[in-house]
């Protein structure tokens, strides 16, 4: 993938998710509160998930940050609603392996985020929130 090719597809699935985060918002009483930060850049967000039991039916994030840790952040929560634990963390850490073998993934926006961890050394940006789930939840 080209340089130019990317920066349309950065235009067109990252700052949409930069602009219009899934769930960005601070809830009340969540059942689970999770910290991704970065030292380094100074992104750091809070994940905030709520569920009974070992299955969370919500994921809500706040903070600030990078378009793409933003990005990677929202599109995260969204897909980990109404998992059980257990199938989250086997769901990040599959899409870490994806990331560190640079493997073809299924699913379009998660391969947009594999295709930019190859420009300006973005990796950190993307699974920030990944990590920080899956050290959370283990």
């Amino acid at each position: 993938m080209t340089k130019d090719e990317l920066k349309q597809l950065f235009k067109e699935k990252i700052l949409p998710h930069h602009h219009h985060p899934y769930h960005f918002e601070k809830v009340a009483n969540p059942t689970h509160e999770v910290l991704a930060y970065n030292p380094f850049c100074g992104d750091k967000f809070t994940l905030q998930l709520r569920g009974e039991g070992k299955t969370v039916d919500q994921g809500y994030f706040q903070g600030f940050g990078c378009a793409i840790s933003k990005a990677s952040t929202s599109m995260l929560l969204k897909r980990v609603e109404g998992k059980s634990e257990k199938e989250i963390v086997e769901y990040c850490q599959q899409f870490l392996e994806y990331l560190a073998e640079d493997s073809p993934m299924n699913d379009e926006e998660l391969q947009i985020l594999a295709e930019l961890k190859k420009f300006d050394g973005r990796v950190d940006c993307i699974t920030l929130p990944w990590k920080a789930l899956v050290e959370y939840l283990k």
